[in-house]
């Protein structure tokens, strides 16, 4: 499986534009996917630059409905009219951000929920052999604190986010386990504990970003959450590779005790697994 990074926070060198957000391009055996699309066009310029051509994209899956993940969508379709686009049906719903008292718009184009290529997922989706994207979420242990400015509107009323809207994917390949995230609101360690519950074994690799910064506030979670998050994924062979809102400060506390076991992805990064 190939992995490169279309658009994230940081830059691999100043020949690759970045943004706050996350695109990756994956190419398995059979499909040619891409996570995420940021919130703008730089998804477009930088798949050019990495020679990928958006016309061959067969997947895309959207994995939750904030904007620096599903911004870009109306850009995708106007540029592919034959991959399938999966989200959950609550990520079109009104999405919020709360700080200094004011409420800030961060969700998605709800006009493109009908669209014909779009795919409105459940609780678990079976996108092909090897391909399972799913959402069922129960537990809610090591939270990120920055949850509690996230809004979503549910009827009349504005509520703190639950985030049923947030799906992560597993692919099976080469007898390799690979599970990719988005911002991981529901928790890492919830979402990889689930993923191995429904493949009945370990994972072998993360992809990820862990909500360990808030980007409106600037701050990053306490470092008691940060080292017990990364003892907890320091409990056997797994290979993380995290980015965008794990923020570099956590990502070297989480070094510390993961070693040569985590990597930070920017834009322009290319990986085989």
């Amino acid at each position: 499986m190939i992995l490169k990074t279309l658009v994230e926070n940081t830059s691999v060198s100043s020949d690759y534009k970045h943004k706050h957000g996350m695109c990756f391009y994956i190419e398995t055996g059979n499909h040619k996917i891409l996570f995420d699309l940021g919130k703008n066009g730089l998804f477009l310029k930088n798949a050019k630059k990495m020679g990928i051509d958006i016309t061959d994209i067969d997947i895309v899956i959207i994995s939750h409905g904030h904007v620096d993940h599903g911004g870009a969508l109306k850009l995708f379709l106007k540029n592919n009219h034959s991959a399938k686009i999966y989200i959950r049906d609550n990520a079109f719903d009104k999405h919020y951000t709360k700080f200094l008292g004011f409420k800030i718009d961060i969700g998605i184009d709800s006009g493109l929920k009908y669209h014909p290529q779009v795919v409105l997922t459940g609780q678990r989706t079976v996108l092909a052999d090897g391909l399972i994207l799913f959402s069922d979420i129960e537990t809610r242990k090591y939270n990120s604190t920055s949850n509690n400015a996230l809004f979503a509107k549910v009827g009349k009323d504005i509520l703190v986010d639950d985030f049923l809207h947030e799906q992560s994917l597993i692919i099976s390949e080469n007898e390799k386990l690979i599970l990719i995230a988005g911002c991981s609101h529901t928790g890492i360690i919830n979402i990889k504990s689930k993923a191995e519950h429904i493949v009945n074994d370990n994972i072998s690799y993360v992809i990820a970003g862990f909500h360990l910064y808030n980007p409106v506030s600037k701050r990053t979670e306490s470092n008691a959450l940060i080292q017990k998050i990364a003892e907890r994924l320091n409990n056997n062979s797994t290979h993380y590779y995290t980015c965008h809102c794990t923020g570099k400060k956590a990502f070297y506390k989480m070094k510390e005790v993961l070693s040569e076991r985590l990597t930070y992805l920017s834009t322009g990064s290319e990986i085989e697994i």
